[in-house]
């Protein structure tokens, strides 16, 4: 035999015989002895704990083990970092081995095998073991004999009952098939002694049928059915199965374990009776299972007794969160009620919907720890992660990074387990006040946004909420009020009886009931009777009459409280007056004692007496215990005990068997069985001293099984004794742990000590609780946690002695500024101005000082004492010697350094220096509001600052103010530069915090002035983006409201303008920043109007009644808001001027001066300027000579500064200030100059992207020329005007023109029915465009109809692909555009443009550029979609994880992209990529929509272009050589008789060629038109069918039940004839008897509507035809009536022409095989033409005795042949002309009324594509008759 080379002392290993991921199996010899044995072994050479633990426990619990069917177990040795475990070896194999040797597994040996683990297990259970992972692989048995032995007891318990931690699936204990319900940690329940049986039953499964009951490999799947799925039945598998047997295992694997067998002698009996009959019968009877089964053991059930309805109320609000909502549950009771066991009953449901279910709880000896129960769920949060297979951790740790940005460590701080997951982070920028309040708040939201969504909802269950601190309950009211966090369900248990009024719990639960957030409360009470009497019943299984007595006695003793109850129960069985009677087989009590027994009333002194019966030493340990907390481990406890851990280990053990106190994790087995010998022996340690094991033990952790129990464990420490317990253990902490722990453990160690400070006397321990109190408050405060950090200060200077400022100046500084910088942020003013003021006189310093003034200056500030701010401030500057700026003037200015100067310049050191800029900072804000005089000043001061002496991150915000303050003196050049200085100071410092100040003054006042206001609206999202990550809430509303202003003024669609800026208002409101919500509404509010006002009475700004608005002005007023009145009067001026109440403008325009320097350097002020010269000028000719004087020397007044700001930033003020000059022009009769400065003004508003001002400047240019009786030239510019209203979206202002306008655009608005006689989408399309009252997708439609005009208009390869992507980004919304052709099979670029800010798009074709070669494109994104034809649509490409790794996406970072493929007949023809490189979430649904359908009419012009292309290179080859021919000729004259024919043959040719070519070119055209008809006639019959379809469907039950309604009301009026008097006045009021008659006939007009309806959809689909490209069997006649119905609006009279009336005389015909689309085609051709005539003949008077007819017959010829006819009795045609009518661009209407195609097409049709013959018979004056003959097949 062949020794292995593995090496163990005393033993030779041989072979392996098991191998698994975490053990090593051997066979060997015991040299000692020869004996054989197996040698177990970790695979690892440095195992984990838990590993560790496991393995001993296999030892441990074995070893003592003597039992039939249990392996034995010889030795643990040490080999290596773990252990090497000796067993016997009896020659099994594994039964899962065993059984797959086998086909199947015969009765006889099942039942051999089946009752030998049976016998196994109940020697298990008389020894107490629960085994928690039976399974084939751990029962061997002997090939030969067939015995069976039970082995690994890794998992092992010697608890009667465990209570299982909630963790992941993929680190559950034992394996995941075989597990039963309650040990998935799911089930509201404990593990005990049945787990095993149902375990065994899942192997008996397997046994017998070769398959497990529950497959998956998914961990959560199998979690939710062993939770809630029923198994398959046994012999529904297995057939040759008994059906008794498959009862057996179906009982053992119930779910509930009441419901599995009690006893395993029961399970034994039931298998002996089955296999007794099969040997006898080979068959087994039916009969009556678990007739022996009764368990000796007390057991209460743990099944919810009259709980049901509670637990329904928290499974539907758990369901409503799974489909998005938020809400929160409130479950109150007192304490032992049920509250936690109710709220557990949702777990069930989570792991159906895959979610996270955490749980915290607050603690009543550690209340001022903050966020403590929050801690410890994200904790759990983050272990369940941590369990999770790699990739998937990789995922989270990208969503969190992603989330939290740069400011991980933030979170880290409170849960420091979350840098397990995405590693170390870097420190974050330290801020104070609100702004680090603001930081967490985010930061926090955003981090649980992460874990709430919808394939995971988050439940978090906060028990003990009348003991949560108050930074929780802010933290609770928060997470609530946050309207975008979904899929969240939060809920709180409390002890009702414990919170009193003025409670702060109360006080935020009546905070958190004014949102508009679901809130439900279950209020427990105790048990009835009846439940009382049902749990008696269960647990002694008896009858309900049996269990009354008992029960009155029970509920008399403890008041119908559940857990009183099962602690009642439980001593009455330990005092044995409930016993089990084995002789008679049941459960009895003495009731006579049980009656007599005093026991206390409170369940506390209950439970206290009941832990006096446990060891006194175990007693000592749970007195510590209760004072450390709820949950505590075992390290500490060693400490405060001065226990070693074993000693401590072995002194809890009795506790955690009598269920006080339960194991947080399997750590503890390590402890198992140690013996009083094991805690004396010193070595004990040093024999398990091996890797990993000793560091861990130290974390053990355990648990109070109820508040209760920990109250009672209190109680057993005397009064006079809890202060020396506390100091010892506070002590015994602080010495024992290292400076790092005691940082994690602070809040214990100061709680314990500050209890016991009455005890300390000596100065140094009193100082330096001091010092471990600052270090709390500070770490509570750094956590946001004021309330707390406040009581800590507070503490710690209650401690301080009088003389503390001599002899302890610096900490008793620190405690000080602390303290009041605390108080004030936990908005208790009037403390922290008292300590500021006790600082401000002890503090030795003038450093020391200025931090006392400076925060005195926030304080004033907060308490609007503005002028005592400003007077504190200067009192410091003086003290630091700063020289104030005394007057503004050019000597004072600073010089400005130049930007490339900035590497070298000095940096501000100085602290005085520093501690100014600081003051002068603070200080801003209140000079601003109480003296803006001193502004100027003031920031000059700051300026000069650092001028002289260096410069540091304040800088930034010293030089954008100084920016403001040049633009606003006219100074633009140096404001400018001052403004770009401040940038370069933010990036230089790294003041990241002052980003979003700096950034939304600059683009708000200074970089207007030089730059277009375009570029500004990216750099307001960057500043919100900064305030809300460093804090600065403030400025993050700030830049939202002037981003909402911005984009109305320079965004190109108000439609997008209005999205974005009802989202940024959302924000606004979510933080309560009234005074910009107030001023974003105004300029959403303006968006709004100009999208819907059908009405050019535009008096109201914001409401539809004027005393609304005025309620605002009012308001704004009174609060001296002038920045938002001034904004508010300047919207109204542009609404009245824009709907040309002007002289009401003017009076708005002078009002609104009056604000205007609330407004001083935004863009508002120069468009005030704008608009108000517009006005004076429109109303100038309706005013006094002396008013006309005035308004010209205002309008020149405004020229002159518009003149100035064109000069600086033209691109933003040129056309305006040109459109002025033109109106000025144009009153003074200065009529070339007023045409010449419209164009400008048009041009300049164009170039530089300002749709809104083009379209106005075209509008008033078109009134010039109107004005000038120049209809033709006014016509043009109206018509621009017009669409670019449409452009910008303002439908008012569309509606407006057409009302004012209407018969100069009446070409526009109602276009003659021959320019479109076969569109009849078309015609919709533009009756529905004259109504601008109608919705957007109407625009969007009609938008749609012009792009397809525009495309199907191009037939040339070049234009069409300028056209093209013209089109596409105008529609799309897109500022870049590619398309991408297949060419030599290979993808190249043949079309590109770009949106350069205003510029004029000017796409580059034909260039053929692989895209490979390209780096305009992400080619990644262009290879998937190539390959998948899907469309991709990313709303933040910056956002997409998986993007990151494509170059063009990391370098450009466009913030929204869509990328969809062309295709024609299914096959790809080409690639459309379209980018917005400004604006997130361009591409919505509606414009993916349109795209498509732009997509589908490109795809074939496209087609069509290339068709063409290739017809005009053969036509120019023919040309070509037609010229070299001629040529030819020329030169040999001598040849020209030879060759004449030759020429003349090729000159035929070459003709014959051309007019192909035209013919061909006319055909492409039209079907290009009728396909692209076609996708726009299906598309709205398939929108219009499905909701036209569920009315249909409904009308006919609702139409039944208003029958049955008047039924039922008839009989109401037969039985009761005289009603109550208000019943009679209700039917006369609403006229019943009329009501009912009448109602039916509604009914039946509306089932008449919808039917019509119907057959409108029915018709335009069997016209469209899309899907019939080949040819199909059709119903001749059903086209014909399609194409009638069509054309049914220009059969009705409609003035000047008479209705048509049309004669149907169809023939019995059959279906005919054809291209029905393309017939359609044709019908739809020569009907427009019989109506064209019929029109014109009505011309003449002479034909009014005539009454037009079209005659429409149908036949068969021979019979082969279907016939149409189509007949007209018009004027007919000549017979001249008759000839030609098929000709290409042949036609006799006028010019411009038709293409000449109509027939020509439609002989081709016919004639070509079907065979068949189209003729005409007519004569002059008598009508025509076209004749089509298509052959059937």
């Amino acid at each position: 035999m062949e020794v292995f080379v593995l090496k163990l002392a005393g033993y030779q290993i041989y072979e392996p015989i098991y191998s698994s991921i975490k053990t090593l199996v051997f066979r060997g010899l015991r040299s000692a002895d020869q004996k054989p044995v197996v040698i177990k072994l970790l695979r690892s050479e440095y195992p984990s704990f838990n590993e560790q633990v496991q393995f001993r426990n296999q030892y441990t619990i074995a070893k003592d083990l003597n039992l039939e069917g249990i392996i034995q177990t010889y030795s643990l040795e040490t080999y290596r970092n773990s252990y090497a475990l000796i067993m016997e070896d009896f020659g099994g194999i594994s039964l899962f081995d065993w059984r797959l040797e086998r086909n199947s597994v015969f009765l006889t040996e099942f039942f051999h095998i089946a009752l030998q683990l049976v016998t196994a297990l109940d020697g298990l259970y008389r020894h107490r073991i629960i085994h928690k992972d039976i399974k084939p692989s751990n029962i061997l048995i002997n090939p030969t004999t067939h015995q069976v032995k039970l082995i690994d007891f890794s998992l092992a318990s010697l608890l009667p009952r465990e209570n299982p931690t909630l963790i992941s699936p993929n680190l559950l204990e034992g394996t995941l098939p075989y597990l039963s319900p309650e040990q998935t940690g799911r089930m509201n329940r404990g593990i005990d002694w049945r787990s095993d049986f149902y375990s065994l039953g899942v192997t008996f499964f397997e046994l017998l049928t070769g398959q497990l009951p529950f497959c998956s490999s998914d961990p959560i799947e199998l979690v939710y059915s062993h939770l809630a799925k029923q198994p398959p039945k046994a012999h529904s598998i297995n057939p040759e199965i008994p059906l008794v047997l498959s009862n057996i295992i179906s009982k053992l694997i119930a779910k509930n374990p009441e419901d599995r067998y009690q006893n395993v002698l029961g399970l034994k009996h039931d298998l002996e009776k089955c296999l007794h009959q099969w040997q006898e019968n080979q068959s087994i009877d039916i009969f009556e299972l678990g007739q022996q089964d009764i368990s000796e053991r007390f057991a209460i059930p743990e099944k919810l007794y009259g709980r049901e309805k509670e637990v329904d109320i928290i499974i539907e609000s758990f369901n409503r969160v799974c489909a998005g909502k938020t809400e929160f549950m409130l479950v109150a009771g007192f304490s032992g009620i049920g509250k936690t066991v109710v709220v557990n009953a949702v777990q069930k449901p989570i792991v159906r919907q895959r979610g996270y279910f955490i749980r915290g709880k607050y603690d009543q000896f550690q209340k001022n720890i903050p966020f403590s129960a929050f801690v410890q769920a994200f904790r759990d949060l983050i272990q369940q992660l941590l369990s999770e297979s790699d990739a998937q951790l990789q995922q989270w740790k990208a969503k969190l990074l992603l989330a939290l940005g740069e400011n991980g460590q933030v979170i880290i701080d409170v849960i420091p387990e979350l840098e397990n997951i995405i590693g170390e982070q870097p420190s974050v920028i330290e801020l104070s006040g609100n702004a680090a309040t603001n930081r967490f708040n985010l930061l926090f939201k955003k981090f649980i946004q992460v874990f709430t969504t919808q394939d995971h909802p988050l439940v978090i269950f906060l028990d003990d909420l009348q003991w949560a601190d108050s930074a929780s309950l802010k933290l609770l009211q928060l997470l609530l009020s946050e309207f975008d966090i979904r899929y969240l369900l939060l809920i709180g248990a409390y002890r009702d009886n414990e919170v009193f009024a003025a409670h702060p719990l109360l006080a935020t639960l009546e905070e958190i009931g004014k949102l508009s957030v679901t809130i439900n409360t279950i209020t427990l009470s105790t048990l009835k009777k009846c439940h009382i009497k049902h749990l008696i019943a269960d647990t002694l299984i008896c009858s309900s009459e049996i269990a009354e007595t008992l029960m009155e006695l029970v509920y008399q003793k403890t008041k119908g409280t559940p857990f009183f109850i099962n602690y009642f129960l439980k001593s009455l069985n330990e005092n044995e007056l409930i016993k089990f009677n084995f002789k008679t087989g049941s459960w009895e009590c003495d009731i006579s004692q049980i009656r007599d027994l005093v026991l206390a009333d409170d369940v506390v002194e209950f439970l206290k007496i009941q832990l006096q019966n446990l060891p006194k030493k175990t007693q000592e340990v749970l007195k510590f215990a209760a004072c450390i907390g709820n949950s505590f481990n075992l390290k500490k406890l060693s400490i405060v005990c001065e226990h070693s851990l074993i000693e401590t280990a072995f002194y809890l053990w009795q506790a955690l068997q009598e269920g006080f106190i339960v194991p947080k994790n399997e750590a503890y087995k390590f402890f198992q069985k140690i013996s009083e010998t094991d805690i004396t022996d010193n070595l004990f340690l040093e024999k398990i001293n091996i890797w990993s094991v000793t560091q861990n033990i130290e974390n053990i952790t355990y648990q109070f099984s109820h508040d209760r129990v920990q109250q009672a464990a209190y109680l057993l420490i005397p009064d006079r004794q809890k202060q020396f317990i506390h100091l010892k253990i506070g002590q015994l902490l602080l010495k024992n742990t290292s400076d790092e722990e005691q940082e994690e453990i602070i809040f214990d160690i100061v709680n314990h000590l500050n209890i016991a400070a009455q005890l300390i006397n000596e100065q140094c321990q009193k100082y330096q609780l001091i010092k471990l109190n600052f270090n709390a408050g500070c770490k509570a405060k750094l956590s946001t946690a004021y309330e707390p950090a406040v009581r800590y200060f507070n503490y710690a200077i209650s401690l301080l002695d009088t003389d503390s400022w001599q002899n302890h100046y610096e900490i008793t500084l620190a405690v000080y500024l602390e303290a009041a910088e605390t108080e004030y942020l936990n908005t208790n003013c009037e403390r922290a101005m008292e300590l500021t003021e006790l600082i401000q006189k002890q503090a030795i310093t003038v450093l020391d000082r200025v931090k006392a003034f400076q925060l005195k200056i926030q304080l004033y500030q907060t308490q609007s004492q503005m002028l005592k701010a400003i007077d504190t401030g200067m009192q410091v500057l003086e003290m630091l010697e700063v020289p104030w700026v005394k007057q503004s003037h050019k000597s004072s200015t600073p010089t400005l350094p130049a930007l490339t100067d900035l590497e070298h310049i000095a940096v501000m050191t100085d602290p005085y220096k520093l501690a100014a800029l600081q003051i002068l900072t603070a200080l801003y804000p209140p000079v601003y509001i109480a003296k803006p005089k001193m502004v100027p000043q003031l920031i000059q001061t700051m300026v000069n600052l650092c001028t002289q002496n260096g410069y540091s991150a304040l800088a930034a915000y010293a030089y954008v103010l100084y920016g403001m303050l040049l633009c606003n003196k006219g100074d633009i050049e140096s404001g400018y530069h001052a403004g770009k200085l401040a940038l370069v100071f933010l990036e230089k410092f790294h003041a990241n915090a002052l980003k979003a100040k700096v950034y939304v003054m600059f683009n708000a006042h200074i970089r207007i002035w030089k730059e277009s206001a375009i570029n500004t609206c990216d750099f307001f999202l960057k500043a919100l983006q900064s305030g809300l990550e460093f804090g600065d809430v403030e400025w993050a509303c700030y830049s939202a409201m002037h981003y909402c202003k911005n984009l109305f003024i320079v965004e190109k669609h108000l439609d997008v303008v209005e999205k974005q800026q009802l989202n940024y208002i959302d924000f606004l409101q979510k933080n309560k920043h009234l005074f910009a919500i107030a001023y974003a509404q105004i300029w959403q509010q303006i968006t709004f109007k100009l999208q819907v006002l059908s009405n050019t009475d535009n008096k109201s700004l914001f409401s539809t009644e004027d005393s609304e608005q005025e309620i605002l002005l009012k308001i704004w007023q009174k609060e001296k808001n002038y920045m938002s009145l001034f904004a508010a009067y300047l919207v109204k001026l542009i609404i009245l001027y824009l709907f040309h109440n002007y002289s009401h403008a003017v009076n708005i325009a002078t009002i609104g001066k009056k604000y205007s320097e609330a407004a001083l350097g935004l863009f508002t002020i120069c468009l005030h300027n704008f608009y108000y010269s517009l006005a004076l000028l429109a109303d100038y000719p309706h005013v006094t000579k002396s008013q006309q004087v005035k308004y010209l020397r205002i309008v020149g007044m405004n020229q002159q500064k518009m003149k100035k700001w064109a000069e600086y930033a033209p691109s933003n003020f040129q056309h305006k200030y040109d459109l002025v000059k033109a109106e000025k022009a144009k009153l003074l009769g200065q009529y070339w100059q007023a045409a010449d400065f419209y164009d400008r003004a048009i041009a300049g508003a164009k170039e530089q992207g300002y749709i809104q001002e083009e379209a106005l400047a075209n509008e008033l240019a078109a009134k010039f020329y109107l004005e000038c009786k120049k209809e033709k030239i006014a016509l043009v510019y109206l018509t621009e005007a017009y669409y670019c209203y449409i452009r910008w979206g303002a439908m008012a202002k569309v509606k407006d023109l057409e009302t004012r306008y209407a018969e100069l655009l009446n070409s526009i608005l109602t276009p003659s029915p021959s320019h479109l006689p076969s569109d009849p989408t078309l015609s919709l399309s533009t009756k529905v465009f004259a109504s601008s009252t109608t919705a957007l997708n109407s625009l969007d439609m009609m938008t749609v109809v012009q792009a397809s005009q525009a495309l199907s208009g191009e037939i040339h390869l070049e234009q069409l692909l300028s056209t093209l992507i013209q089109v596409v980004m105008k529609n799309a919304g897109a500022d870049k555009c590619v398309l991408m052709l297949l060419k030599d099979n290979n993808w190249v670029i043949e079309a590109i443009a770009k949106s350069e800010g205003s510029q004029e798009i000017q796409p580059r074709v034909l260039q053929s550029i692989p895209i490979d070669d390209s780096l305009e494109i992400p080619c990644s994104i262009i290879h998937y979609v190539s390959r998948s034809l899907e469309t991709i649509v990313i709303d933040s490409a910056v956002a997409q994880i998986s993007l990151e790794s494509d170059p063009y996406i990391q370098l450009n970072q466009p913030k929204s992209f869509l990328c969809t493929p062309i295709i024609k007949q299914g096959k790809l023809i080409g690639i459309l990529y379209l980018e917005s490189t400004f604006v997130t979430g361009v591409f919505t649904h509606e414009r993916l929509e349109i795209l498509k359908l732009l997509t589908t009419q490109a795809a074939i012009a496209l087609e069509n272009a290339q068709l063409y292309t290739h017809l005009s290179q053969t036509s120019n080859q023919l040309k070509q050589a037609n010229e070299k021919l001629e040529d030819y000729a020329h030169t040999l004259e001598q040849k020209v008789e030879e060759r004449t024919q030759e020429l003349s043959q090729k000159a035929n040719q070459l003709e014959t060629t051309l007019q192909e070519l035209y013919s061909a070119q006319s055909q492409l055209i039209q079907t290009e038109k009728m396909s692209s008809l076609g996708q726009l006639v299906a598309g709205i019959a398939h929108e219009i069918n499905n909701p036209i379809s569920f009315i249909y469907s409904n009308l006919t039950p609702a139409n039944e039940y208003v029958i049955s309604l008047i039924e039922l009301v008839k009989l109401y009026q037969k039985f009761y004839p005289n009603p109550n008097p208000e019943i009679e006045e209700k039917k006369a009021d609403i006229e019943l008897d009329f009501l009912l008659s009448d109602l039916q006939k509604i009914l039946a007009s509306m089932h008449f509507g919808a039917k019509r309806i119907q057959q409108i959809v029915l018709s335009l689909r069997n016209f469209s035809r899309l899907d019939e490209a080949e040819k199909k069997s059709v119903d001749i006649h059903s086209g014909i009536d399609s194409t009638l119905l069509l054309l049914k609006h220009r059969l009705k009279a409609s003035d000047p022409y008479p209705k048509i009336e049309v004669i149907k005389e169809y023939a019995q015909i059959p279906e005919i095989t054809c291209y029905a689309s393309a017939l359609n085609q044709v019908f739809i051709n020569l009907l427009n033409n019989a109506i064209d005539a019929l029109q014109q003949m009505w011309c003449h008077e002479s034909s009014h005795n005539k009454k037009p007819t079209i005659t429409i017959r149908t036949g068969m010829k021979e019979t082969q042949k279907a016939i149409v006819s189509i007949a007209d009795n018009g004027c007919g045609i000549e017979e001249t002309v008759l000839p030609r009518i098929f000709d290409p661009f042949f036609t006799t209407k006028p010019i411009g009324k038709g293409t000449g195609l109509g027939l020509s097409i439609s002989y081709a049709i016919v004639v070509e594509k079907h065979r068949g013959q189209l003729t005409c018979v007519s004569k002059s004056g008598l009508g025509a008759e076209f004749i089509i003959e298509i052959p059937l097949k």
